[in-house]
């Protein structure tokens, strides 16, 4: 009797020992769907502030645009079957103008080009790339007239991107400068979105 007392209390101790395991495994696993939970969130949040930042740039820009008395010559095609990156041109007092390029992606691939024109007159060119990617790949390549590599960045999650680069045009470099940039943006599975633009005066 002694020893099926003891038997019965043992099996009873495993019972207990594997109910409290089975117990903290299964709160290990809340705690691990909580944290992704809470990262999924963090990263909704960034991009919803990130689109805020787009929203208030182009507002402003369209204010330029309201009060420009000219326009710059701007093509864009996509070659994606979705549908193209949207842009903006606008024209400035004189011979200021500028041109901003932007789109969002949810996980496709795709592709658009097209080109813009700098003029004689011209003195000063910014360039402006900002982007982020939570997956996938986003690449922005921007051309010289001549053909020439003048930036080609990949956005991926490894980094946000944030460049600007400005230019000035000397008398003895308008053949390097003057004529039509092209531009090329390629999605590639990409989750994100970036932003193009470029001033001129």
């Amino acid at each position: 009797m002694l020893s099926l007392t003891l038997m019965l209390t043992l099996l009873g101790s495993v019972a207990m020992a594997q109910t409290s395991e089975e117990k903290k495994a299964m709160e290990a696993e809340m705690k691990a769907k909580q944290a992704q939970l809470e990262l999924q969130h963090k990263e909704l949040k960034e991009q919803q502030l990130k689109t805020i930042e787009f929203e208030r740039e182009y507002a402003n820009q369209e204010r330029e645009a309201s009060r420009a008395k000219s326009s710059a010559r701007v093509y864009s095609r996509s070659t994606g079957l979705d549908e193209p990156s949207y842009f903006i041109y606008s024209g400035g007092q004189e011979n200021q103008s500028q041109l901003t390029i932007r789109n969002s992606f949810d996980g496709n691939t795709d592709t658009s080009d097209g080109e813009f024109d700098v003029d004689e007159s011209t003195t000063h060119i910014r360039c402006t790339i900002n982007g982020k990617a939570r997956s996938g790949k986003i690449n922005i390549r921007v051309l010289f007239p001549g053909g020439k590599v003048f930036k080609d960045l990949s956005i991926t999650s490894s980094a946000e991107i944030s460049f600007t680069q400005s230019l000035s045009i000397k008398e003895e470099d308008k053949k390097k400068y003057v004529g039509s940039w092209t531009y090329k943006i390629t999605a590639d599975k990409a989750e994100g979105s970036y932003m193009l633009s470029f001033m001129t005066h």
